[in-house]
């Protein structure tokens, strides 16, 4: 059985009767939804500030990773004078 990555599910048939509602009921309670189809997960509703905080964690990630990966290097680096750049 799939894990369901949301507090609170509804049913294909349900989203498609009353789409306005499972978005307020997302954004109203600051969760995600999940959609399910024959009981198993076909797509997650967020809100919009669940989404910005999903791509800032991403973002974060990214940056982290990126730094991590460039100290590293930080050995190989030679000191520069701006009048050099």
């Amino acid at each position: 059985m799939e894990t369901i990555h949301a507090p609170i599910t509804v049913g294909v048939t349900e989203l498609r009767e009353a789409p306005a509602r499972i978005l307020k009921r997302a954004e109203e309670e600051d969760q995600a939804v999940a959609i399910l189809s024959h009981n198993k997960p076909a797509g997650y509703i967020v809100s919009p500030r669940m989404m910005e905080a999903m791509l800032d964690a991403i973002a974060d990630r990214i940056a982290e990773s990126r730094a991590e990966s460039r100290l590293a290097t930080l050995a190989q680096a030679r000191r520069v004078s701006l009048d050099e750049l």
